[in-house]
């Protein structure tokens, strides 16, 4: 039986994340910042750790005896550039640093985003782990210093980074906005005309390829001239664009949907003016300016050839079959 450490162990892909490290019988050490958001973490196997990430120095120390640190945790949503930096970026090199430093340093898997790598190439065609890395938004920037970071730690620590796309699934707060929208107003307002195709991997088989890689992956090197240790994580058999992934889920909800593009030229002042609202009430929005740019890039296309051809990645189900699964779980939890 191992011990594990998993942060962001509350959030939609942590929680799903700890039930299949408990499933296959480790013992699960959590990182959490507040004590109400416990509750369902607490089963056998699970050891709560109460801190944040902007604070490692302060519970470092429980990553003793851990063979390896799952880092899911991390921001998605900021009110400054400099936040996004400090959690994902600056806080991720110390959590690598505290784990290097032990005397048997753990595998360190680390959840980036394919909104670190940025857009397809302009030539078209899928997003491969070689190519030019060129982020669009501040979380793509701060999820790529933390890669930096990362693999200038890689001569002394085992790490492998992730790069999923659009992932879903049970327990995720915004996708479920978009089947709620489609369920009860039968309406769908993808942003602008362009038809931006999109990676998109449901939860459960990106968990899946996030402990084989933890136990099996290719590890950084400390030259990213071969992208060493960097995996795209999507089920790349299709890229639905905005319009044909609410038609997909309205059909898996049994539903019909009206498609109606919202031009970006009257989205955008809109985002500006909720993202301001809420910064002025001293919360973040994933409302925001920085999420209509990822929104908007040409091309979120990428392929998972690496992936598969080094673990044998392969989404268990079709897309269809996700997004229908996805819908009955929020119609059994009374979300629907």
């Amino acid at each position: 039986m191992r011990t594990v450490f998993v942060t962001g162990a509350t959030g939609f892909i942590g929680r799903n994340l700890v039930a299949a490290l408990l499933d296959r019988g480790d013992r699960v050490r959590c990182l959490v910042r507040a004590a109400d958001r416990a509750g369902p973490l607490e089963r056998d196997g699970v050891q709560i750790v109460r801190g944040s990430l902007d604070d490692v120095a302060a519970w470092r120390g429980e990553l003793r005896g851990c063979e390896q640190v799952f880092h899911v945790g991390g921001l998605v949503a900021a009110r400054r550039r400099d936040d996004f930096a400090t959690i994902n970026g600056h806080a991720t090199a110390a959590l690598a640093d505290a784990c290097a430093s032990l005397e048997s340093p753990p595998t360190f898997l680390f959840l980036s985003s394919l909104a670190a790598a940025g857009p397809g190439p302009e030539g078209g065609g899928p997003r491969r782990e070689r190519d030019p890395f060129a982020p669009v938004s501040n979380y793509g920037a701060s999820k790529l210093l933390a890669e930096r970071e990362l693999r200038r730690r890689s001569g002394r620590l085992p790490i492998t980074s992730l790069q999923p796309g659009a992932v879903f699934g049970p327990h995720d707060p915004k996708i479920l906005a978009l089947y709620q929208m489609i369920d009860t107003a039968r309406l769908h307002l993808p942003v602008g005309w362009r038809r931006v195709p999109l990676s998109l991997v449901h939860v459960t088989d990106l968990v899946d390829f996030v402990i084989a890689a933890a136990d099996r992956g290719e590890r950084m090197s400390p030259t990213d001239e071969d992208a060493s240790g960097v995996y795209h994580v999507c089920d790349d058999r299709e890229y639905p664009t905005w319009g044909q992934l609410g038609q997909r889920i309205a059909r898996g909800l049994g539903r019909s949907v009206l498609v109606v593009p919202f031009p970006a030229l009257v989205v955008w002042p809109a985002v500006a003016a909720i993202e301001a609202f809420w910064n002025l009430v001293g919360q973040p929005s994933i409302v925001s300016r920085d999420k209509l740019r990822e929104a908007t890039a040409r091309s979120w296309a990428a392929s998972a050839a690496k992936a598969r051809d080094h673990l044998g990645f392969a989404p268990a189900a079709t897309l269809d079959a996700r997004l229908r699964e996805t819908g009955d779980w929020f119609r059994t939890q009374g979300l629907l």
